[in-house]
């Protein structure tokens, strides 16, 4: 029987966020928190890709603004950037940063700071596939059968029958 090892570190992790040449060490929320924006954030993609926006994430949203969502985001480190004299979109960004990091991981963090919010351009072969995929219903109309716009003469029962030459040497 093999034993596991005693777990390390890695389950209480800190998130090191540096800023105006400050450190700040944002702990790792609790399991019941950490669940509830798992929640939020799959409702906010659900949301997008449906475009809908049911009872449930409403609740969710509404759930995250009553208990202070930056402050329950950043812990004691909130009352530290407002001490320092943090302004709002620096604390909305680091929020950010940190929802990232409790509800996916470090690496979508950390992609998400070097990125400083944009989204990232995609690569080449995700712009390959973009164009090469359509989203559009398929359409009725039907495509030439001849890339070059040559078509070729069908011969009609009318002119097959009216005498007429078909060579200039007057045989048929």
């Amino acid at each position: 029987m093999t034993d596991l090892k005693q777990l390390g570190s890695f389950l209480d992790p800190i998130l090191a966020v540096p800023f105006r040449g400050k450190t700040y060490q944002i702990a790792a929320v609790d399991a019941e928190t950490g669940l509830r924006l798992q929640k939020l954030v799959s409702a906010g993609v659900r949301t997008a890709l449906d475009g809908q926006i049911d009872p449930e994430t409403i609740e969710l949203v509404n759930d995250a603004d009553e208990k202070g969502f930056y402050e329950t985001l950043l812990g004691p480190v909130y009352d530290e950037l407002l001490a320092d004299g943090a302004s709002f979109p620096a604390l909305k960004f680091i929020g950010q940063t940190a929802l990232m990091w409790h509800a996916q991981d470090f690496e979508m963090a950390e992609t998400f700071w070097k990125a400083e919010g944009k989204a990232p351009e995609p690569n080449r072969a995700q712009r390959r596939t973009a164009t090469r995929t359509s989203t559009a219903a398929a359409t009725t109309t039907r495509k030439p059968a001849s890339a070059t716009g040559t078509t070729t003469r069908k011969a009609t029962a009318s002119r097959a029958g009216t005498g007429t030459k078909s060579s200039g040497t007057g045989t048929r």
